[in-house]
């Protein structure tokens, strides 16, 4: 048990910069957008509900924004149920 803790005072005491921070992020964020953009082409009427809803808001590019959000949130979308976004 005291080894473990050790292992676990030194990973936690690495220093990481803010830069390696984002870096992190942005390659993180590579496969997140991908696997969503995936799956906003292939649940178009997921899509479809959010240009919808996004209409009454932003008349003009709801299309593009129901894309971009379908492909940011879609591991909300994917536990929602369909309901809850209609």
């Amino acid at each position: 048990m005291d080894d473990l803790m050790t292992r676990l005072r030194r990973v936690l005491n690495y220093k990481v910069s803010i830069e390696a921070l984002i870096e992190l992020a942005m390659w993180l964020a590579i496969p997140h957008l991908l696997i969503g953009l995936t799956w906003a082409f292939f649940h178009a009427e997921a899509v479809l509900q959010l240009q919808n809803r996004l209409d009454q808001v932003l008349p003009a590019g709801a299309e593009v924004a129901a894309y971009v959000l379908a492909a940011l949130l879609w591991p909300v979308l994917l536990l929602l149920p369909p309901l809850c976004v209609a």
